[in-house]
Parts: C-alpha cells; sequence; structure tokens
C-alpha cells in the first residue's frame, strides 16, 4: 500500500476503479502540483477522464478516524485544493462528519461534497455476501522420471542435480530446477486448488503427488557412464502441501450513490481488504482485494513463468490428486 494509505482508503479506491467507466483512470496516493507554490501535493484518490472533450479531475480525500470529521479537516482539505487542478472534490469521512464540518461544505459550493458509507439493510439487517477463498501452499520434497532405454522404459530415482537437455542436446537445467518450475506453473497451480477443495478431508492434506508426461517435449536425460541420450517419457514429482480456507463477508455499502461490497480480512495471513461490484446489465461481478501490510507488492503477483525449460508452458498435464 502507499505509505500514507489506510484499508479503508483501499476500499475507496478499488471501489472506484472497478466502478469506472471506460478511459477513466483511478490512482491511489496520486501527486498533484499546486500552480501557486508550485510544489506537489499528495492526493489520496484522484480519478481522471473527459467531458465532452475536456480533462476533468475529481479528487477523493479520505479520512478514517473513530469520530466524524471536523471542520479543521474540511477546511484543510479545502485549502489544499484551492490551487490544485480538481474540478470536484469528494471529501470522504468513515465516521461521518461534525455539524460545523457539513456547514463549511456546504458553503464551498457544489464543487465539494461530503460522503460518508452506509451499510445497505435487507429485512432491516446489514446485506452480507459471503464467499471463500481458497489457499494453498506446496513444495517439491522429490521426484522419478522415466526414460525409453533399449525400446523399453526405465526409472530413473530424481537426483536433483541430473542435468536435462533438449531435442537438441542443448543443456537446459538440472531435475531440481525441471521439478520446481513444473509445480509452479499457474495450470499446476489450479489443479491442486481445485483437487484440494473437492477432497473429502482436505483440511487435513499434507502431502501431493503428480505425474506429467514430457515426451512430447523431447527432453532428454544423458547417461553418464555411456555418454547416451534417453527421451523423457514421464515425471512425478511429490511434496508437502497446506490447504487454507478464508471467509469473507462482503458488507454493501452505499457510497455517494454507489453501490459496492467491501470487507476487511486476511488472505494468506496477510491483512487485506476485499471490494466487489455487480453489473446488473451483463451479469458480471468483479472481485479485488490488496494487502494492507507494508510487507511486499499490494498486487496479485505475475503468473509464473518457467526461465529455463520454458517448453513447459505449452505442456498438457496428466496429474494426480493431492495425497494426505
Amino acid at each position: 500500500m502507499p505509505k500514507r494509505s489506510t484499508p479503508f482508503q483501499a476500499m475507496v479506491h478499488l471501489a472506484r476503479q472497478q466502478l469506472a467507466t471506460q478511459g477513466v483512470t483511478v490512482t491511489e496516493s496520486k501527486f498533484l502540483v499546486d500552480k501557486v507554490l508550485g510544489i506537489e501535493r499528495e492526493v489520496d484518490v484522484v480519478i481522471e477522464g473527459e467531458l465532452d472533450g475536456e480533462p476533468i479531475v475529481i479528487c477523493i480525500e479520505v479520512i478514517e478516524r473513530s469520530r466524524p470529521a471536523d471542520v479543521t479537516w474540511v477546511q484543510g482539505m479545502l485549502q489544499k485544493h484551492l490551487n490544485l487542478p480538481t474540478n470536484r472534490l469528494l471529501l470522504v469521512s468513515k465516521a461521518g462528519f461534525s455539524r460545523s464540518a457539513i456547514t463549511a461544505v456546504d458553503r464551498a459550493g457544489d464543487r465539494v461534497q461530503a460522503l460518508t458509507p452506509k451499510l445497505v439493510e435487507a429485512d432491516g439487517e446489514a446485506a452480507i455476501t459471503n464467499f471463500y477463498m481458497d489457499y494453498a501452499t506446496y513444495g517439491a520434497r522429490g521426484c522419478r522420471v522415466q526414460v525409453f532405454e533399449g525400446g523399453g522404459l526405465i526409472t530413473v530415482e530424481g537426483q536433483t542435480d541430473i542435468d536435462i537437455y533438449s531435442a537438441d542436446r542443448e543443456l537446459l537445467g538440472s531435475l531440481g530446477v525441471l521439478a520446481h518450475e513444473l509445480i509452479h506453473l499457474q495450470p499446476v497451480a489450479d489443479h491442486l486448488n481445485k483437487s484440494a477443495h473437492n477432497h473429502p478431508e482436505r483440511e487435513d492434506l499434507t502431502g501431493f503427488s503428480l505425474g506429467i508426461a514430457l515426451e512430447a517435449l523431447g527432453y532428454q536425460l544423458r547417461n553418464t557412464e555411456s555418454g547416451a541420450f534417453h527421451l523423457l517419457k514421464a515425471i512425478e514429482v511429490w511434496g508437502s502441501f497446506a490447504w487454507k480456507q478464508t471467509e469473507i463477508a462482503l458488507a454493501l455499502t452505499d457510497l455517494g450513490g454507489r453501490v459496492f461490497g467491501a470487507a476487511e480480512a486476511p488472505f494468506a495471513d496477510r491483512p487485506a481488504v476485499w471490494v466487489g461490484t455487480t453489473d446488473v446489465l451483463d451479469r458480471t461481478t468483479t472481485l479485488s482485494w490488496r494487502t494492507t501490510d507494508t510487507v511486499g507488492p499490494p498486487q496479485r503477483p505475475a503468473p509464473f513463468q518457467p526461465t529455463y525449460f520454458t517448453e513447459l508452458t505449452g505442456l498438457v498435464e496428466t496429474l494426480a490428486l493431492p495425497e494426505e
């Protein structure tokens, strides 16, 4: 998260990002230049687009306190945006505003609006939508390969330093690296997660095994004694496995007429915020999450890409279910 962000600010950012129309950008903690002082001022959330061909900048300042935002904070925000390229200023307070703060906003004119999130109710109770997120951690502990030799198949126990060659007999890397890159491919991760989710004792799983055909890739193993190359038919990898499930309770929230689901719930043992919006016409729901601690990047990690055995990305897997 940006240094000055808060969980509530992250929710506001994600909600506006999901609800933005095409061509509109939504940026958190963006710096805008004060045209009088010539310095940069940080704005919590900046929405940029065009209206009738003219650029428009909507700025959102967010405060997350246990007490209503007071007039001092409101006046500070009004003064801050006097010389910024702000066409419209939205002041968002999680705990609402004091009377004097509302008066200050009203006197600022239509350019400024005070917003407080309100829970949407159904039958007198907060509207809650529950969903579940699976999370698995795993690592390889061993492997073995089958190779063609003398018209038949033999099994070679997986020593991690065994060299693997391409179909052109170019050295690619070790068997240990092959096993590592293989199990971290997104289709393999998806399969292990799905298999664990459907397992009757999924919370007690401690290991996995999977078998994958490699013959189509032309990978070869070299006999160190004879120097002969042998085509790899398949690999079996096994290792440790742990599965967790997190329940996310999205509270339906109205913020200035824009409705979204929001929650604070951990993911992969890290604090996170979750936001969901639904497009009724398209019948689609968009869900975003973001960690709120200072460890690592706030966005989802990029899909794993093999470095040494690049042909793996086109591989069709034949996988086994995780073991207990």
